[in-house]
C-alpha cells in the first residue's frame, strides 16, 4: 500500500501548488475493450489510488484543507452545491463522507459518483488510468473459460429474450389485437407484432444484462 502511494505522479501537496489536471475521459475506451475482471480492477484501484489523491483532483488545487488528521473541502460531487465545506476524507485511506449530501465510500465509490459511471469496475479502471497506472490484464485462463461458456451464455440470452417477448406480447400487444373483431385481421396482426417484438425484447435483455 505504501509503495503504491509513493508511485503517485502527483501528491496532494504538489497539486496544491497548481499541478492538478482532470483526466477522467477514458471510460469509453475501457468499456469498449473490457480486459479486466471486475474484482481485480477494483482491488487494484483501491491499492494504487489513495482516496485523498482523487478527492484533491476533483476539488481542485488548494481546495483541500487539513483539519487535524482529516482533509476537508466543499463537496465536489454532482448535484451538491454548497458554501460550507462538508466533504471529508479520512486518514489511512478510510474513504470519504459528505455530511451535506450523505454520500460516501472508498476511492472507487468516489470515482463512480463523481464521474457518473454506473459500473464499479469501469470507475476503478478510470481511476487507475487517470493516475497513470496500468489496468491489470486478464489471465489466459479467463479467455479460455469465456470460450467454453459462450454456448451456454448464448442459450441463456436466447431464453431471456423469449421470456421477454412473451411478456411483452401478452401484456402490451394482446389487448390491442383482441380489440379487432375480424379473426383473420387478428391473426395477421398477431404475426406481424410477434415478429416486430423480437428486436425490442432483445434490446431489453441487453439493457438488463448491462445493469447486472
Amino acid at each position: 500500500m505504501q509503495d503504491a502511494q509513493e508511485k503517485q505522479p502527483r501528491t496532494v501537496e504538489e497539486r496544491e501548488r497548481g499541478l492538478t489536471d482532470h483526466g477522467g475521459d477514458q471510460v469509453e475506451s475501457y468499456t469498449q475493450e473490457p480486459r479486466v475482471g471486475r474484482r481485480s480492477v477494483i482491488e487494484a484501484a483501491k491499492d494504487a489510488v489513495p482516496t485523498i489523491d482523487l478527492a484533491d483532483r476533483l476539488c481542485g488545487p488548494g481546495q483541500m484543507r487539513r483539519v487535524g488528521e482529516k482533509w476537508t473541502s466543499r463537496c465536489p460531487l454532482p448535484g451538491h452545491d454548497e458554501k460550507t465545506p462538508s466533504f471529508v476524507v479520512y486518514p489511512g485511506d478510510r474513504g470519504f463522507w459528505c455530511y451535506g449530501c450523505q454520500r460516501g465510500g472508498d476511492v472507487v465509490d468516489l470515482a463512480r459518483i463523481a464521474w457518473g459511471i454506473d459500473r464499479a469496475d469501469v470507475a476503478a479502471a478510470e481511476a487507475l488510468m487517470t493516475f497513470g497506472h496500468e489496468v491489470p490484464q486478464r489471465p489466459p485462463s479467463w479467455f479460455a473459460r469465456q470460450e467454453r461458456q459462450a454456448p451456454i451464455r448464448a442459450r441463456i440470452e436466447s431464453v431471456r429474450t423469449e421470456v421477454l417477448m412473451r411478456r411483452l406480447f401478452r401484456f402490451v400487444f394482446e389487448p390491442m389485437i383482441s380489440a379487432h373483431e375480424d379473426a383473420d385481421e387478428r391473426a395477421e396482426m398477431a404475426a406481424d407484432l410477434w415478429r416486430d417484438v423480437l428486436p425490442l425484447a432483445a434490446r431489453m435483455a441487453e439493457d438488463r444484462r448491462g445493469a447486472e
